[in-house]
């Protein structure tokens, strides 16, 4: 793709400076989810075994950029994990005091890089710091790769040598074949705003043979055509986006659809055009899925990000479960992307069936839209200097 890759560089007797995306969920000191941490666990060691002084670095939510420590979003609790993993102790600096070390250690980590101003502003100044932190820049953070920041794009430019970490190039491997891969296609899209989806349906349009809606998608859709879908969640703002991707004949959307007066009691089956006023939908039928069960069957590969519905809700949880489990059934190549996509799949049981599964949300939907992630493009420019 045109970047360098760790396993092309030589790292012996080197300091690696490795952005990875730890920012991981954290409820009372403790991280409730170490999926990210895990996933950065192969390219640490890769590290680590060639001999080499290692500073990792992640941002942690969003604290004040004020260049002052703030207990809540320290990565400590991360850092824990971590050394549990790993079976060896990790310091855990600031900026200043990773400066000042004459020798670093094995390994060691920069406190949340989000504390620094000039981090989300892509500082010039903050980008050459950390740039001199280490004699080589890795990037294995796909996850904020769509974000131009100081720690994951400026950094790079100030980098005598700068490469693409395993998990990155993993990722963009597998979303790239995905992209190139157009024969018996699709994707399935869901989720509660069209907005946030538009683009990429157009992209994958133009590239994919079928596209599936569900969930505020297709709702919105619906409404679209004239439908009246009572209480639905939809965005009335996007009616007319949302009719022009309905006529796309490409695009499939739910002709049955399951409906309550409330998310606490039991549903039924209707078509768009049998729903009341005081009804609204909550997820996609079986006998929807049914009639498209072919395509996903058929199909060689596999896009999917979103819910089909409210899937949080038992009672309304059905339509994601199938689709989740006719995904896996395929014999297409699968990749899933996004948070309340993986929950899904991790509720349905099929989380490690899936063929790839994608950390990212936003540098996710940006990349299959065909948009340049800053990150990537700097990584590209790195290797050609």
């Amino acid at each position: 793709m045109g970047y360098r890759k760790l396993t092309e560089v030589e790292l012996s007797n080197k300091s690696v400076l490795l952005r990875l995306d730890l920012n991981a969920p954290i409820e009372n000191g403790f991280v409730t989810n170490k999926e990210r941490i895990y996933r950065s666990i192969p390219t640490i060691t890769h590290i680590i075994n060639k001999d080499c002084s290692l500073i990792l670095m992640s941002h942690l939510g969003r604290p004040e950029e004020n260049n002052e420590f703030q207990p809540k979003y320290s990565l400590k609790p991360v850092v824990k994990v971590l050394e549990e993993i790993l079976d060896r102790e990790i310091p855990l600096y600031s900026l200043e005091e990773l400066e000042k070390l004459n020798q670093k250690p094995t390994i060691s980590i920069l406190e949340n890089s989000r504390f620094y101003v000039g981090e989300k502003d892509n500082d010039v100044g903050l980008s050459n710091r950390l740039s001199d932190l280490a004699d080589i820049f890795v990037m294995d953070a796909f996850a904020t790769s769509h974000r131009a920041h100081a720690s994951t794009t400026g950094v790079i430019r100030f980098s005598k040598e700068a490469c693409a970490g395993l998990l990155l190039d993993e990722e963009l491997t597998a979303l790239t074949k995905v992209k190139k891969n157009a024969d018996h296609s699709i994707a399935i899209l869901g989720g509660a705003k069209i907005s946030t989806k538009l683009n990429l349906i157009k992209s994958l349009s133009s590239s994919m043979e079928k596209i599936i809606l569900g969930g505020g998608l297709a709702n919105t859709c619906l409404a679209a055509q004239g439908f009246n879908i009572g209480k639905s969640l939809i965005e009335e703002s996007m009616l007319e986006e949302a009719y022009e991707i309905s006529m796309d004949e490409k695009i499939v959307i739910p002709d049955s659809v399951i409906v309550s007066e409330s998310p606490d009691s039991k549903g039924r089956i209707v078509s768009p055009d049998a729903i009341s006023d005081n009804e609204a939908i909550f997820d996609i039928s079986s006998n929807f899925l049914d009639s498209v069960s072919s395509f996903i069957e058929g199909a060689g590969t596999i896009l999917w990000n979103g819910p089909m519905g409210f899937f949080e809700k038992e009672n309304f949880n059905q339509g994601t479960m199938q689709i989740a489990d006719m995904i896996v059934s395929s014999k297409g190549f699968s990749v899933a992307g996004g948070g309340d996509t993986i929950a899904a799949a991790e509720k349905a049981g099929v989380l490690n069936k899936i063929n790839y599964v994608s950390t990212a949300g936003g540098a996710f939907l940006e990349f299959m839209e065909g948009r340049d992630l800053p990150a990537i493009v700097a990584l590209i420019q790195n290797n050609r200097n």
